[in-house]
């Protein structure tokens, strides 16, 4: 009897989420100190900060800007799971703009 995939699973029976952990957590490691804007749904939350490092399924973001005044500045280690949307500033591409819409002196 052919067992048919699960909604975890690809047509060829890779586990769907592990592909893309490893995915988020390999674009994560390859742009260490650039800026990020993450979306985790679970609140809803938005952290933009630099990346400071990976560690395990763990990305450790120092927030410039969250969607709560109190927490700008704290660093956050957000698992990869959790991480709805995700946008990397790289060069030649669009910048992340300034939110609080303060400039730098």
């Amino acid at each position: 009897m052919d067992k048919k995939p699960s909604s975890k699973q690809g047509s060829r029976g890779e586990d769907i989420n592990a592909i893309r952990q490893a995915h988020v957590t390999r674009e994560f490691e390859e742009n260490l100190s650039r800026r990020a804007l993450i979306l985790i749904a679970s609140y809803p939350f938005l952290i933009i900060g630099k990346i400071v490092e990976v560690v395990g399924d763990y990305v450790v973001i120092k927030a410039e800007v969250t969607n709560i005044t109190e927490l700008d500045g704290e660093t956050f280690n957000i698992h990869i799971d959790n991480i709805e949307v995700f946008y990397i500033q790289k060069p030649g591409k669009p910048v992340i703009p300034d939110i609080r819409g303060e400039e730098d002196d």
